[in-house]
């Protein structure tokens, strides 16, 4: 396969774990400074398992990662992720 069919799929992977509501507020919330699950789970008053499925999803895609603080874990965006999302949509627009 060859890097832009790649690149593609790649994209594609990212635009499906932030095609939901949950994700996308997730993600917003942690743009603003990094969360602990219990933060997430409190302000969008959501099943704490309801929130830790959605964080798997965008860990996996690579839109977040996480950071074990004892047995605490606290989640943030991949700043370098998401400018590899912008350079893709920019690149398709020109």
């Amino acid at each position: 396969m060859n890097q832009q069919k790649e690149r593609e799929e790649d994209f594609v992977q990212l635009c499906k774990a932030l095609g939901h509501e949950t994700r996308f507020a997730i993600i917003r919330l942690l743009l603003e400074r990094k969360k602990f699950c219990g933060d997430l789970v409190q302000e969008l008053n959501l099943p704490q398992s309801t929130v830790s499925h959605h964080l798997k999803i965008l860990k996996n895609s690579g839109l977040v990662v996480a950071e074990e603080q004892g047995t605490w874990v606290c989640y943030e965006v991949d700043l370098k992720r998401m400018g590899e999302m912008k350079r893709f949509l920019e690149q398709l627009i020109v």
